[in-house]
């Protein structure tokens, strides 16, 4: 079969949990299981993880988030596809982004909303438990990556399983991805993991600017761009010496910066030594609220979306070694956030206000037990209103897997073998609904599958 090469060696490790994601350009999440509660490798053959690949090696990419992927974006899909006749027992590539850790608050990223609170001795219970069974798998590895999901030189438990990496295979077989905010990426610091420069070893480092009020501003830090700068001139001598095989410089651009990407893109080349410039779009973490939709340059609908387009016409970014991971599609966030905080309130009031929506709902569901895709606000609403007079057996939900709702257990994904199937399907999301009715149609649920708006009468 042939299927993207992120759909079986993209396999990233993103939270304290242990939540592990086949490929991080899903529009669902793409999370296969939990090492906290399962084997790496028990995870990396699940009925999420073959779901996933199906849908690839038939051509479905309608799963992947083009303003994520660039491969979509920009037509190249098949470009980073390879052929494989089985899945090996482990991946050859792995990225560790588990510690969500930063030393920034960078505007765009969520990551500093998921610093965890929680106790400190059951994090570190969970990290060891992590990195037990890491461990089983690192030897078979081929690729490592790290950081991504914060930053890679305060994630001590990342540096710990980097220093002590010993891969079965040869060193020139073996590739490293660092991905870092270059802010302590000093001799002192590349000390701890500098037995990585035996291997062929990559570099990402993001810039949001390099004009210093910007910088701070957007990095959501107090350090000048002065040091960051001094770090990029140790990184490039580390490149001229061959310690570093290839250097990637990024951004990621927005209102607030993409008016300097051509000066950008040239003092990342010929200042920096760049081998790669990626110009990676603003794409919102959730739900945009407006300042996200003030921050989306490509939306059509922001006010300076058509100075965005001639800013992207300067021949700079034509450069080869600029790479506008965009593919120069618009991003299709839409009208402003208000237009659909009206939509999620005429839902809301088909629900709970509307005299025939119970009616709706007993045409299409009458006699069958319900199950509720998507725990959202409507979800949630839908649960409460329902409970009552229907069986709602139980809810999907890949990020609330193992919780309960108004007594309703929730389930992710990688539950379907065990569940029962013989049920009326409500998709309580009003976005990606084909993708998801698709997605459940294979995995069994072929009775009666509904869309929320077939229940409130919206379009």
């Amino acid at each position: 079969m042939r299927l993207c090469e992120r759909a079986v060696n993209f396999v990233q490790v993103m939270n304290e949990d242990g939540a592990v994601r086949l490929c991080s350009w899903l529009r669902d999440g793409g999370v296969i299981g939990y090492l906290t509660k399962n084997t790496l490798e028990e995870i990396y053959h699940s009925e999420e993880a073959r779901l996933i690949q199906e849908m690839h090696a038939c051509g479905d990419h309608s799963n992947c988030n083009p303003n994520q992927c660039p491969y979509v974006a920009n037509n190249t899909v098949d470009t980073a596809s390879v052929d494989m006749d089985e899945i090996p027992r482990f991946p050859e590539a792995l990225y560790l982004a588990y510690e969500n850790i930063c030393n920034y608050r960078c505007l765009m990223c969520g990551i500093p909303d998921c610093m965890t609170k929680a106790d400190a001795k059951l994090l570190e219970d969970k990290y060891t438990k992590i990195d037990r069974e890491l461990k089983k798998a690192l030897p078979y590895v081929k690729h490592i990556s790290a950081n991504g999901l914060g930053e890679l030189f305060v994630s001590k438990h990342t540096l710990q399983l980097l220093a002590e990496w010993e891969p079965l295979a040869e060193p020139e077989e073996v590739s490293v991805m660092l991905e870092t905010n270059g802010s302590l990426f000093d001799e002192a610091h590349f000390r701890q993991i500098a037995n990585l420069g035996k291997y062929k070893l990559s570099v990402a480092i993001t810039v949001l600017s390099f004009e210093d009020e910007i910088y701070r501003e957007l990095s959501g830090t107090r350090q000048s761009i002065d040091k960051l700068i001094e770090n990029l001139r140790y990184v490039r001598s580390l490149r001229e010496k061959g310690i570093i095989n290839y250097l990637e410089l990024a951004t990621v651009y927005q209102d607030k910066n993409y008016r300097q990407l051509p000066e950008f893109s040239r003092r990342c080349i010929e200042e920096f030594g760049a081998d790669s410039v990626r110009l990676r779009p603003f794409d919102p973490w959730g739900e945009a609220g407006m300042n996200e939709w003030l921050m989306d340059v490509r939306n059509v609908y922001h006010p300076h979306h058509k100075d965005f387009l001639q800013v992207m016409k300067n021949p700079v970014l034509s450069h080869p070694k600029v790479h506008d991971w965009g593919g120069g599609k618009e991003s299709g966030l839409g009208p402003e956030p208000y237009v659909k905080t009206r939509t999620m309130f005429s839902i809301m009031n088909g629900i709970f206000c509307d005299d025939f929506f119970l009616s709706r709902v007993k045409k299409y569901c009458d006699g069958t037990k319900l199950v509720i895709y998507g725990m959202t606000v409507v979800g949630k609403a839908l649960a409460s209103r329902l409970k009552n007079d229907y069986e709602v057996v139980y809810c999907l939900d890949r990020k609330m897997d193992g919780m309960n709702y108004a007594g309703i257990p929730i389930y992710g994904i990688n539950h379907f073998e065990d569940l029962d199937k013989d049920v009326t399907v409500i998709i309580a999301l009003h976005w990606s609904e084909d993708m998801i009715k698709t997605m459940l149609i294979k995995a069994g649920y072929s009775n009666n599958i509904l869309k929320i708006m077939d229940l409130t009468g919206e379009v």
